[in-house]
């Protein structure tokens, strides 16, 4: 069998060591636009630092990229796939048969348009040949804006108060991160960081970029003026699109998938940031290589009752901000619909949500990973806690084997 992989980050990499550990014999091409080998995202931030050079980062060691019957190809996509041919078309010119396509694609930093968002010094980071520009453009300069307070963007303005710059975070919520944390671990949050040396402006947002060549003031909407050597645009992501679009896939926020990863063509399937399934956009770690397990599983069987059907779990989030650790996994109940428990001693934060009959329905640790592997294996279980547990969770010293 030919597999045809396009993508070569966590979704597309699990998925081809899962096809071929469920079918030796098959030969499988992995695409990647980047030229860089397999790494992990949270990675690009110690090179925008200037702490670890690109080659330092990828995720396996060579002999995984040797594997047989692999051919990984780096700097280059696919430009065609004619569903009726089953034949792929490289930027390379290059052609190939396929049997089972898997799209890998990602998605691609957002940059919504701002007068004078053409100037120099303005970047958005998503791979490592950004974060490395973006630690030259970087280097010497004294004062950096940040627009929006994302992971990826806060351990990146991290990066830079470490190379000496003053960093202003403007974050249009009224909160830090406003996806994974709660009000009072945000809070918690924002004091950590503030105190490694961000500046933090809440519901704000900027409106336009003033300089001759290059950015020198960014303008906020209520009319404040910035002073600006660089600036670094952390607004999320959008699904890949094009290639699914080209192929006359069925799409809505991403590639719509069905309970098998696969899209509305037969032998095509799509995994990570570009599938959406069932309405959910990925854009999690975790979710990109459950799904990639699911469909390397898949399209490495010929016959199609053999398929695994794909069960998503409570998104889980693991992260580590300028070096606090933080975790938010399933519903946080922003809207106080839900009993919860809530702790905290200054420095660490933990909220544990339950419903009516105790079932756990999710969890955030701030400052610290106590009970992070004990109460993920609960949630996943959905797991109904006890009154004991539920009792000793206001302790932020409970002894977790009890739960």
């Amino acid at each position: 069998m030919n597999i045809v992989i396009a993508g070569f980050g966590v979704a597309g990499a699990t998925a081809a060591e899962t096809a071929r550990k469920h079918d030796p014999d098959a030969y499988i091409t992995v695409l990647s636009k980047e030229k860089d080998l397999f790494y992990y995202r949270t990675r690009p931030p110690e090179v925008g630092s200037g702490d670890l050079y690109p080659e330092k980062i990828p995720a396996h060691p060579k002999e995984w990229h040797d594997e047989p019957k692999i051919e990984t190809r780096l700097g280059a996509y696919l430009t065609e796939a004619p569903p009726q041919e089953k034949i792929i078309r490289g930027s390379m010119g290059s052609r190939q048969q396929y049997d089972r396509l898997l799209l890998a694609v990602g998605a691609e930093p957002n940059r919504p348009p701002r007068p004078g968002d053409k100037l120099g010094g303005i970047h958005a980071v998503r791979s490592l040949n950004d974060a490395w520009n973006f630690y030259y453009e970087a280097k010497g300069k004294k004062k950096a804006v940040l627009i929006g307070g994302g992971l990826l963007g806060l351990e990146l303005g991290y990066a830079l108060t470490k190379q000496g710059l003053s960093v202003t975070v403007l974050e249009m919520s009224e909160r830090v991160l406003p996806r994974q944390t709660t009000e009072a671990s945000a809070k918690l949050l924002q004091e950590q960081l503030s105190a490694l040396g961000l500046e933090f402006r809440l519901n704000s947002q900027a409106d336009r970029f003033e300089g001759s060549r290059k950015v020198e003031n960014v303008v906020l909407k209520d009319g404040t003026e910035l002073e600006a050597d660089v600036v670094l645009i952390s607004a999320g992501v959008s699904p890949n699109l094009s290639l699914a679009t080209t192929l006359g896939l069925k799409t809505d926020r991403a590639i719509v998938v069905d309970e098998y990863l696969q899209t509305s063509l037969p032998d095509i399937y799509a995994a990570g940031d570009c599938a959406q399934f069932p309405g959910a956009v990925g854009g999690l770690w975790t979710t990109s290589r459950a799904q990639a397990l699911v469909a390397g599983f898949n399209i490495a069987q010929t016959d199609s009752a053999a398929r695994k059907v794909y069960a998503p779990q409570p998104p889980s989030n693991l992260l580590k901000v300028a070096g606090i650790d933080l975790i938010a996994a399933g519903n946080l109940d922003a809207e106080g619909q839900f009993k919860s428990i809530e702790t905290s001693d200054g420095k660490s934060y933990r909220k544990v949500t339950v419903d009516d009959g105790g079932r756990l329905l999710g969890f955030t640790n701030v400052g610290t990973t106590t009970g992070n592997k004990e109460l993920n294996a609960a949630l996943q279980a959905q797991k109904i806690l006890s009154r004991e547990a539920l009792s000793g969770l206001a302790d932020l010293n409970f002894d977790f084997t009890k739960l």
